[in-house]
């Protein structure tokens, strides 16, 4: 019988000897059939040509190798099961390293392999971070070339599966409807061949006065610093209830002394007023809950506590460590709540993520379609405003990094210092203020913060949130929906303002509508880069337009009136030397004595005005001395007697009196 160790050594034999005719046979051909050479050049140009192209590609170049890459692994069937998909993430994994150390020839396949792992793993953002730590430069990128290809053609499909169908809404592209096509410009103002959609959200049914379209769960919120004073959830944001503590009235003390007087002594009683002495005290209800560690962040329910730990405040709370202290400082002086809500926003989107997948693999997700969707692909197709990155961001994004550095391995990787500018840009545009029935404190100097939200100062604003659908809602001067919070929490309902028809567009107003036109376009345009040509401008603009014009016309009337006013009463100046003083018209002669002087003064009875007469005052002759007085026809006669010398001789002292 023919031992096994006689069976291997004849197998070696015979690999040896395949192995060296095949040398021999390859070296013959290479150097005697000119077509085989040829067809080793090609090759060898064409791996060189690749190793290439994936060393030092182009942004072209990698989006057409992703496509192709993706169109390879689409195919390929998943895993359904945790158990089977854990041991194909491992696979894939582990064949992806070894590609990736065999050269840059294998790189396009060590890239299938960490994305198909990617798609199987429960948090995809967090195996992104290790990727871009643990992988070849030029594998990450193909591998984020495939994710974005990737997103292009889920985005495709978007818009039919979100938002939900029970919303009654449909986001659609207002461009595509009117047939206009608006491109992206550069700084320079060269247009580019990127489009820019201009999304609305309409209703797909139709909606009565008063009625709610649909409600909506926030993304991210957080407490504005004038409502962070223990009496608002810092989770959900509801007016957290107080209840007085029992306290006993004067009135029954009062009762206790006089019943104790008569068998206690006096020390005893005043000793017992004092201890029974009523305060009046706050004490937090019973239902409030706080963080154990900080104490300043309070919550309405022990459901609230735990999932603000779980998201974010484990590594936010200030007394977890310095750094999150640090952090905390930071964003207090310099009023911005962005880096506080960017933090939540990245602790949320790895919390979320982490459900989606345990609900998955339980089977009771209930989203549909919408569900293959992360908080990240729905966060990218917002609008968003293009800011100029700040000395403070960079500062915040550093300690951004330190903070949640343990919880999200490779954050500060990641999140570059562009992808944090574009967050806050989306925050500014899309984040609305949330209201409260309860009493919030005046914002000050100290908890102002710059932030933009949209408001229309309907109520009192206690925090900032941002929501996925409703943060498609275009802007109106002339609103036909308004946001509401029936809960008292950050949880947002649409509740029509008018009557809404089917397809007919949301409109919300991003700024206080009852302000002036000229108020509303200079805060539109400063915040949001909108040029607002509502109807209700239009008109406004219209009547400021025919007001403005109608102003001079009236200023010319005015000054017409003025002249003939002026032409008609002559106003007395008491600095005119032609103007008699007050004390010269005091001692002028009254009517009276002025008839006696001269009797022309009868002629011409109308020219004296009209005097109130005050009987208390002793310069006012009294009617008796008004009636004994003579008649001016009488004054005349006797004046008329009165003999010429004597007329003479007083007009001779008159002169003497001038003379002097």
């Amino acid at each position: 019988m023919v031992s096994g160790k006689k069976i291997a050594a004849a197998v070696s034999v015979t690999a040896l000897v395949a192995g060296l005719s095949y040398m021999a046979y390859f070296d013959y051909k290479r150097r005697n059939d000119r077509q085989f050479r040829r067809k080793l050049r090609r090759d060898r140009k064409k791996v060189e040509k690749t190793a290439t192209k994936i060393s030092s590609p182009s942004i072209d170049e990698i989006s057409d190798l992703a496509m192709e890459l993706l169109g390879k692994v689409a195919s390929e069937p998943m895993p359904q099961s945790p158990e089977d998909k854990e041991q194909f993430f491992m696979a894939q994994v582990s064949k992806g390293e070894a590609l990736s150390s065999s050269g840059a020839s294998a790189y396009p396949e060590a890239a299938c392999c960490f994305f198909q792992a990617l798609k199987v793993y429960p948090n995809p953002v967090e195996l992104v971070m290790i990727y871009q730590k643990t992988t070849p430069d030029a594998v990450f990128k193909l591998v984020m070339a495939m994710m974005a290809q990737e997103v292009k053609q889920k985005q495709a499909r978007y818009f039919d599966v979100f938002p939900p169908r029970d919303s009654n809404v449909r986001i659609k592209d207002k461009s595509k409807m009117e047939g206009k096509t608006k491109y992206k410009h550069s700084e320079d103002g060269v247009k580019s061949d990127v489009v820019v959609p201009n999304r609305a959200l309409f209703a797909t049914k139709g909606v009565e006065q008063g009625e709610v379209v649909y409600e909506e769960e926030s993304v991210v919120s957080a407490l504005l610093p004038c409502a962070q004073n223990g009496k608002f959830c810092y989770h959900c944001l509801r007016a957290v209830a107080e209840e007085k503590a029992e306290t006993e009235s004067t009135e029954d003390v009062e009762e206790k002394v006089e019943e104790t007087e008569s068998t206690e002594s006096t020390e005893d009683v005043e000793k017992k007023v004092e201890e029974t002495e009523p305060v009046e005290e706050t004490k937090k209800s019973s239902a409030t809950f706080e963080c154990e560690k900080c104490h300043d962040a309070v919550y309405c329910s022990e459901k609230c506590r735990q999932d603000a730990y779980d998201a974010y405040h484990q590594f936010l709370c200030p007394s977890s460590n310095t750094t999150a202290r640090e952090f905390a400082e930071l964003t207090q002086k310099s009023h911005e709540l962005a880096p506080i809500l960017i933090a939540k926003f990245f602790g949320t989107l790895v919390d979320r993520e982490k459900k989606k997948e345990i609900a998955r693999a339980l089977g009771v997700s209930d989203k549909g379609d919408t569900d293959e969707y992360t908080t990240w692909e729905h966060l990218e197709i917002m609008r968003y405003l293009e800011l100029i990155p700040t000395a403070n961001d960079a500062t915040a994004l550093h300690k951004l990094g330190e903070v949640m550095s343990a919880s999200v391995p490779g954050l500060n990787e990641f999140v570059t210092g562009e992808r944090y500018t574009m967050l806050k840009g989306k925050l500014d545009y899309n984040a609305f203020t949330v209201h409260t029935e309860g009493v919030v404190p005046k914002e000050t100097p100290e908890t102002h913060v710059s932030d933009t939200m949209r408001d229309d100062h309907t109520k009192s604003a206690v925090g900032i949130s941002m929501y996925l659908i409703s943060s498609h809602i275009a802007h109106d001067c002339d609103p036909n929906v308004q946001i509401v919070f029936p809960d008292g929490t950050d949880k947002a309902a649409v509740k029509a303002l008018k009557s809404i028809a089917a397809d007919e567009e949301l409109r919300i107003s991003y700024v206080d509508p009852q302000q002036s036109v000229e108020e509303r376009q200079k805060q539109l345009q400063a915040l949001y880069r909108i040029k607002c040509a509502c109807k209700k401008c239009e008109a406004d603009l219209e009547a400021a337009k025919a007001e403005a014009a109608a102003a001079p016309a009236a200023e010319d009337k005015a000054e017409t009136v003025e002249e003939k006013s002026a032409e008609a009463v002559k106003t007395i100046d008491p600095n005119d030397e032609g103007t008699p003083s007050f004390a010269a018209v005091a001692a002028s002669p009254t009517p009276v004595s002025a008839v006696e002087d001269k009797a022309e003064v009868v002629e011409e009875p109308e020219a004296s005005p009209l005097k109130t007469i005050d009987p208390s005052d002793e310069g006012t002759p009294s009617f008796a001395a008004v009636a004994a007085s003579p008649s001016p026809v009488e004054a005349k006669a006797e004046e008329a007697e009165k003999p010429e010398a004597e007329t003479d001789e007083e007009e001779y002292e008159t002169e003497e009196s001038s003379d002097e």
